[in-house]
């Protein structure tokens, strides 16, 4: 296991497949790459470098886009990962693609999925995603639930004054079919940042109304000391990522990019770029690339009127986690 200089793990790696996608979202980040690439990962070398970082101590691949399923060979991406024998396999999605692909990529080994759901008003759905798709998602939703996927989870960003009102009633959504809900705090990068004095919301609000009505029941210590909520049998996890040193502290993450770059964190480069080491199935090579990339890791929120002082507060925090 590869640890980096504030004791962080690297246990997890957000692999994007593709950098299209068939919705227009308000806040999309595109997993801090560009949206158009000249270049682009095959599934082998997926599958090869899936299995590299597996040998450093990764076990928690994260198929995720762009939207992976505009990808043709999506299925086959899913089995190259597959074959490494990972913890686990799972897919972020906008579900429009699921009826197509969903039984075929459980038959091939994705163990869990998120799926994007903002709204349950076909209205704000549309204009948030900017596409006409809620029932189509709603009725591939149910389709999927019914296949025997190991866990689905819905990602929800929380726009303040748009969608804000609509918890309670995702939170029923989840319960009738047994999901588990994720509420993620807006980012202010990619097409959020122009949006993000309008619509940001800190959660502390909705927090306050998850401990009224539910009770807390841990925290991801896996996965950046997420919150974690119990309502009304639903488990709903908080994704409070901005200007967080709490969440940075946690992170145990980085992001392989569909041209073959290596992303040390979202919000911010370096990125090493991998390419030539993937495409030449240089192993060692590769695995030093990592190494590298690894060294370069720091938690973007860290160092704010506190100082070291705050640093010293992240190491203690990342020195209780559980491996």
């Amino acid at each position: 296991m590869l640890v980096d200089n504030y004791d962080r793990p690297w246990l997890k790696l957000r692999i994007v497949v593709d950098s299209v996608c068939n919705y227009r979202c308000l806040f999309c980040h595109f997993e801090g790459q560009s949206k158009f690439l000249g270049r682009e990962l095959s599934a082998e070398d997926i599958g090869f470098t899936a299995s590299v970082a597996k040998e450093l101590g990764v076990d928690d691949f994260k198929i995720t886009g762009g939207e992976p399923l505009l990808r043709r060979d999506i299925v086959k991406v899913v089995d190259e990962i597959n074959k490494v024998n990972p913890k686990d396999l799972s897919m972020t999605t906008n579900g429009y693609l699921l009826d197509i692909y969903a039984k075929d990529l459980l038959e091939h080994g994705l163990n869990r999925l998120n799926i994007s759901l903002h709204s349950l008003d076909r209205g704000k759905y549309r204009f948030i995603t900017g596409v006409d798709a809620l029932d189509k998602v709603l009725d591939n939703i149910e389709y999927a639930s019914n296949l025997g996927f190991k866990q689905i989870k819905l990602n929800m960003v929380v726009l303040r004054g748009l969608n804000t009102d609509e918890i309670p009633m995702m939170i029923r959504f989840a319960a009738k079919y047994g999901f588990a809900l994720q509420l993620i705090e807006l980012m202010p990068m990619g097409d959020g940042f122009p949006i993000f004095a309008r619509y940001y919301d800190d959660l502390s609000d909705i927090i306050s109304w998850l401990n009224k009505h539910g009770k807390l029941i841990g925290t991801r210590k896996d996965l950046h000391n997420r919150p974690l909520y119990e309502v009304d049998g639903v488990r709903v996890e908080i994704v409070k990522n901005y200007n967080n040193p709490t969440f940075c502290a946690g992170c145990t993450t980085m992001r392989l990019t569909s041209d073959g770059k290596l992303k040390t964190c979202l919000y911010k480069e370096p990125a090493v770029d991998l390419w030539p080491y993937i495409k030449n199935r240089d192993r060692e090579g590769l695995k030093k690339a990592m190494i590298y990339a690894n060294s370069l890791r720091r938690p973007n929120f860290i160092e704010g009127a506190s100082g070291s002082l705050e640093r010293i507060r992240v190491k203690i925090r990342v020195g209780n986690l559980a491996y």
